[in-house]
């Protein structure tokens, strides 16, 4: 921790190069959904297949981010940023010259792990370099990247889609790869020890079964119906992996996470909040560019660009959203924020079978400035209430879980746009988004419950 007033050059430029990493790893998770009504004509796969590009990227970055403590404590910071930024351009070129979709499927993995090394490496820039007195600040920044690259990815991705192709995205991504590297090359030193902790391989294991599984199943929903063998198969699958996980990690002296922190109910229930709410904004994101081009019979562009007037506008106010936590403390912007997101799905769910890309537009302006509200929040809130020693493990729950939370978003989302009824694919994707959104409402009305008890039952105020 810098206990300084100021900050070097080099500090700044070691946080920019981070940043920019970042800010392209999560742009590039969500850009491909745009494309997968082409990916579908061009590679003949189902709706299904296509979406792993997003669902398989978002699970591969999870299963990184939950090693990132042990990767910090292991290896210099440098030699963590550059492995980092090799494996995502490694993955990004696969991308870019992939002859068929398994080929593209395997290179977005090699970028994701990419992403999910250098993510949380920028929390750990931002909390060893800035002064307390501009922490705030730069960790807002972060956050703003976080909660902001996601839901312009469909933006870029439709434009770059409309005036050149899909392939495009992955070339236009990389010059800012390499001079993110040569930032971090240049300016990034080690100002913690090292240590040499045991990692626990087994428990990663039964976590990668775990998560997996979850995905696998919920991704045979659209085709098979809920009640299906294989999903039920999976859910079985993954609750002995979960029970193995804690009996393993009750007598383990490896690293990994400490799931002690979980004995903490403001935690617990704050996490849960915040893991239904990325649910629901990712699966959000899958849906509403996709029904523009299935449904409207819009052009690419337009499917990207009807999520940039509120991605952007959210954005904007999350600084304000943050000052009115500090100001009149979590309970009333947290709640004001589900209000006005759970508002936004009731809109949704009225219109979906027939909405034209303005009425997308300006219901998905309330939805993002309610998600935005609720969002950031909660996980300040939860963090709070955290004691010092399980700090690191609390935030790389969350932000694995916020990975974890689009995956499956995505692939439920998927499922419910596939299993639509109707006699064309536009009908069967209108009846299958006001599906999804019923489903999305349920879920955060549920969050009402959750914060009721997380405020009512937190250690200390907030």
């Amino acid at each position: 921790m810098n206990q300084n007033q100021t900050m070097s050059k080099k500090d700044l430029v070691a946080i920019l190069a981070a940043a920019l990493m970042s800010f392209v790893g999560i742009l590039i998770e969500t850009s491909m959904n745009v494309t997968f009504p082409t990916l579908i004509k061009q590679f003949h796969i189902t709706l299904s297949v296509a979406q792993w590009v997003g669902t398989g990227y978002l699970l591969m970055v999870s299963l990184v981010i939950i090693c990132s403590a042990y990767i910090k404590m292991r290896f210099k910071e440098k030699n963590i940023f550059v492995t980092g930024v090799i494996f995502a351009v490694i993955g990004d070129l696969i991308c870019a010259l992939a002859p068929n979709f398994w080929i593209l499927l395997f290179g977005r993995l090699v970028q994701a792990g990419g992403t999910g090394i250098v993510l949380p490496l920028l929390f750990n820039i931002i909390l060893e370099r800035a002064p307390l007195s501009r922490r705030g600040l730069f960790m807002g920044l972060g956050g703003l990247i976080v909660s902001m690259a996601p839901a312009l990815g469909p933006t870029f991705g439709g434009i770059v889609v409309y005036f050149l192709g899909w392939r495009d995205i992955f070339w236009i991504v990389l010059p800012f790869m390499i001079v993110a590297l040569f930032l971090g090359w240049f300016s990034i030193d080690q100002v913690t020890k090292l240590s040499h902790p045991k990692f626990d391989w087994l428990r990663l294991a039964l976590l990668t079964v775990m998560l997996v599984s979850l995905t696998l199943g919920f991704n045979t929903v659209g085709t098979l119906g809920w009640l299906n063998f294989e999903f039920l198969f999976s859910l079985v699958v993954f609750a002995l992996a979960t029970w193995a996980f804690i009996a393993a990690s009750q007598h383990s002296d490896r690293m990994l996470v400490n799931i002690k922190v979980f004995t903490l109910p403001v935690f617990t229930l704050s996490l849960i909040a915040y893991f239904l709410i990325q649910f629901t904004n990712i699966g959000s994101n899958f849906i509403l560019p996709n029904y523009a081009q299935l449904v409207d019979h819009s052009t690419t562009l337009i499917s990207g660009l009807i999520l940039l007037p509120g991605s952007l506008l959210a954005g904007m106010l999350n600084p304000l959203f943050g000052k009115m936590l500090d100001d009149l403390g979590p309970k009333r912007p947290i709640t004001w924020g589900n209000t006005i997101f759970a508002i936004a799905l009731i809109a949704f769910i009225a219109f979906s079978l027939h909405m034209s890309p303005m009425m997308i537009m300006l219901m998905y302006i309330v939805f993002a400035i309610g998600m935005s509200m609720s969002f950031a929040n909660t996980m300040t809130f939860a963090l709070g209430q955290v004691p010092i020693q399980y700090e690191a493990d609390a935030n790389a729950i969350f932000n694995t879980l916020q990975q974890f939370g689009g995956s499956i978003g995505t692939a439920i989302a998927s499922s419910f746009l596939a299993s639509g009824s109707g006699a064309t694919t536009a009908a069967r994707t209108a009846s299958g988004t006001q599906h999804a959104f019923i489903f999305f409402f349920v879920l955060i009305c549920l969050n009402f419950i959750f914060y009721h008890y997380a405020f009512k039952l937190k250690p200390k105020e907030a």
